[in-house]
């Protein structure tokens, strides 16, 4: 039975066009022939150019549509069955009068005439051991006309013997090639041709039907033909990265998941990866064919936005619907992750491709690595000051006009400034502008600074781009320069700290003097080094917000945003943050205190009014629009909410080993169990706080003696007497006599009459609301506040 192959070119047209696709059969790719322009027919000839069947013009061409005549079949027929080394004993031999010995195809045809199939085969001097059907004959008058062109019902009989089939295994029919040509079709020989048994056949027909029959099965065996040329077929595995030879070389590369792979392979299609594949090896073991397997899509996208634990935004205005433990493959390494482990990594402007199977199944994604997104020479830093009517990004947009995004948000080129960087994606035609800088000492290259692939800042490395080499070029090692990043963090470019000021702002965690890093707002970016402060000066910078450039190598120096807040209210319904207008793709965060900062939804915000002494850093894009907004303590989602237990500090009784009880000072203690487990902080005293009672707690990144402090405590009121019926969990609310509520998406479950919380795991809390509210129909509610100040239903109790 013949293997399907499938058409990767398609297969690449569909993923360039960022759609779903149902592969077809074969392997893509160009060809070392210029002159084939039918993807099929490049992909065949060039299979056949590595195993050596067929060699072109010998011109770089291959005049896919010219006729191939009967002695050129001949020779393609002897070397598919890897009996070349034969021909030239064959060539002092007449067996018919019209292939004198100035032929050149004279050894080709006589010994492709000696080859019998079935019987004892051949002899070797043409003559037959024992009865047997003979590969190619004369027209019947001692003569073979080898300049004619061949028939399909010609060759397609030739190639159906040389898989061993006879005379006597094909039906006879009214014409003597009818036989054959239906068992060939039974077969899927002629698989992607429609060519009628009496129809001359070309030299691009005739390349597709070799390579059908490296696919097909020999008479009686289960094995591809290719298997008698020492040839495989690996299984299947993801293709990582392919990288095509030269003309004329071998020096290509087919980087698996399973390993790496040689090949001679020209014009390998690169769109191919993240592709489910077979690979077709020669007895070298190197890359003939790529076969995706059958029965997968692929959609490639490209990141919009930020990424979520459950879902990917695109750029279309679609999202990629994917869990935690989705294998996800790069271009670089061998060694799948998971989307937990990268997630957060993923920014907007990551190209990825991901493969579902026939069910619809997401199976993995695939994204190429960081230092091969602009090795195409499609990033490039706008040097001089723009006009504002023009793009100034046309080198790399081939001349289109590209939908812009800068930042994250639709832009167009009015938006575009001076130093900007611009990464082009021509798979969607969208141009992504980042004004992303950081300031800092260059501390190191590698390999070397005159052509560094990386270098080393602030204890972070960055992928350097082609386009950033000049401009390195002006600096050295020990210097300090702004570098001009990407939407993805590369080294697009770099300038003088005198041209270009960093506008990195990040968080600070602080473990001491010398182990600080910094997570950059921009680009998840993590900085790492120490600082000339003591160790209490910097612990205090612990979870907050700061400016980050360094002048020494391994320090960083920090400024805490304190001036970087509000003085007026943000309102949320009237765009504006007091004068200034709110952008479309403004971020928001939230921490308690100097508890972990947290990117939330606008929609997590219920309140239409923020007060500004809640809001603790402003930043501004381009067009001085409020782009990014840090919050304290307004939602509430900081929270986590359970059964308290709280003992205040002071003097505790300690019982001594004599047996003595003495007194002595400890720090207060709270702690919170709900669904999730126990969490316990360092306090002083904290008011309204009582054992047994239902709260809510959120953690300090402070420590005191190795525990981390209490940033904050949420008193939480209760509502008795609920029903069920007053919960409609399509909008997820909950109607009281006095108001309506919006229910938690993180809402924990507690279950009085057992004395158990409704177990947390995977994010199943709306299972467990349907659980409690199901056990009974007599319920209590806790709430933190009430609507109009963003409150929401913490906790639901069953009894």
């Amino acid at each position: 039975m013949r293997l399907r192959k499938w058409l990767s070119a398609l297969l690449a047209a569909a993923i360039l066009a960022g759609m779903f696709l149902f592969p077809p059969a074969s392997a893509a790719g160009n060809s070392a022939f210029t002159d084939i322009a039918d993807a099929g027919q490049a992909n065949a000839a060039e299979t056949l150019r590595l195993l050596g069947v067929v060699n072109g013009t010998g011109t770089g061409a291959f005049n896919p549509s010219g006729t191939l005549t009967r002695g050129e079949f001949c020779k393609m027929v002897v070397e598919i069955m890897g009996r070349g080394a034969e021909e030239p004993a064959q060539r002092s031999r007449t067996i018919f009068t019209d292939v004198g010995p100035r032929h050149w195809a004279r050894g080709y045809i006589n010994l492709a005439s000696s080859i019998t199939v079935g019987g004892g085969g051949s002899s070797g001097d043409g003559e037959s051991q024992s009865a047997g059907t003979r590969l190619i004959m004369g027209v019947g008058d001692g003569t073979f006309r080898p300049d004619r062109p061949i028939t399909m019902g010609e060759a397609v009989t030739i190639l159906m013997r040389v898989l061993g089939y006879q005379d006597g295994d094909v039906a006879t029919g009214t014409v003597w090639y009818e036989g054959y040509m239906g068992l060939a079709a039974q077969a899927g020989l002629d698989k992607g041709l429609t060519v009628s048994g009496g129809a001359n056949l070309t030299r691009g027909q005739a390349a597709i039907l070799f390579y059908n029959l490296l696919f097909t099965s020999s008479k009686g065996g289960d094995e591809p033909y290719l298997t008698t040329r020492g040839c495989s077929i690996t299984e299947p595995s993801v293709l990582l990265d392919v990288t095509s030879a030269a003309a004329g070389t071998t020096n290509g590369k087919v980087f698996t998941a399973a390993g790496t792979y040689q090949s001679g392979r020209v014009g390998m299609d690169e769109t191919l990866g993240g592709t489910l594949a077979k690979l077709v090896l020669d007895k070298d073991k190197k890359v003939l064919a790529i076969l995706p397997e059958e029965g997968y899509t692929y959609k490639a996208f490209t990141v919009m936005g930020s990424p979520q634990a459950n879902a990917i935004p695109t750029v279309d205005g679609d999202t990629v619907a994917v869990t935690l433990d989705t294998q996800v493959y790069r271009s670089d390494s061998a060694d799948a992750e998971t989307y937990e482990q990268v997630w957060t990594s993923l920014r907007t402007g990551t190209a990825m491709v991901a493969c579902y199977d026939a069910a619809g199944q997401l199976q993995h994604l695939y994204r190429t690595a960081a230092s091969t997104s602009g090795e195409n020479g499609r990033v490039m830093v706008v040097k001089n000051k723009p006009t504002g009517t023009g793009n100034a990004f046309y080198p790399i947009t081939d001349g289109k006009t590209p939908t812009i995004y800068k930042n994250g948000i639709p832009a167009d080129t009015s938006d575009i400034r001076q130093y900007d960087v611009g990464t082009y994606d021509p798979n969607s035609n969208t141009l992504f502008i980042s004004d992303l800088k950081l300031c800092g000492l260059y501390e190191d290259a590698y390999p070397n600074a005159q052509t560094p692939s990386t270098i080393t800042m602030m204890g972070a490395k960055f992928q350097v781009l082609p386009s950033a080499m000049a401009d390195l070029a002006t600096f050295k090692v020990g210097s300090r320069m702004t570098l001009l990043l990407t939407a993805t963090g590369e080294v697009a470019g770099a300038v003088s700290t005198d041209v270009a000021k960093s506008n990195a702002v990040g968080v600070a965690q602080v473990t001491s003097k010398d182990d600080v890093s910094i997570t950059l707002l921009d680009g998840l970016i993590t900085l790492k080094g120490g600082t000339t402060y003591s160790d209490t000066a910097a612990e205090k910078l612990n979870g907050y917000l700061v400016t980050v450039s360094s002048s020494s190598r391994g320090i960083l120096n920090l400024s805490r945003t304190y001036y970087k807040g509000s003085v007026a209210p943000l309102d949320l319904e009237q765009e504006r943050l007091g004068t200034k207008k709110l952008s479309p793709g403004a971020r928001f965060f939230e921490q308690v205190g100097n508890g972990t900062l947290v990117e939330i939804k606008r929609s997590d915000i219920t309140v239409p009014l923020v007060m500004a002494d809640q809001i603790s850093y402003v930043g501004y894009d381009w067009a001085n629009r409020v782009d990014k907004v840090v919050l304290n303590d307004v939602t509430g989602d900081r929270y986590q909410y359970g059964e308290i237990y709280y003992r205040p500090a002071g003097p505790q009784e300690i019982k001594n080993p004599d047996g003595t009880v003495t007194q002595e000072y400890q720090n207060g203690e709270i702690r919170v169990r709900n669904g999730s487990g126990d969490v316990t902080y360092t306090v002083g005293r904290v008011e309204d706080a009582k054992s047994g009672k239902m709260g809510g707690i959120a953690g300090s990144l402070s420590k005191i003696e190795d525990n981390y402090l209490m940033a904050g405590f949420m008193v939480v009121q209760s509502v008795k007497g609920i029903r069920r019926s007053q919960f409609d969990l399509d909008t997820m609310t909950l109607t009281t006599n006095e108001m309506v509520l919006p229910i938690s998406s993180q809402v924990q479950c507690y279950n009085k009459t057992t004395g158990q919380w409704y177990s947390v795991s995977e994010g199943n809390y709306l299972d467990n609301l349907k659980l409690a509210l199901a056990f009974c129909d007599d319920i209590t509610v806790y709430y933190d506040r009430s609507p109009d100040q963003g409150g929401k239903v913490r906790i639901v109790e069953v009894k």
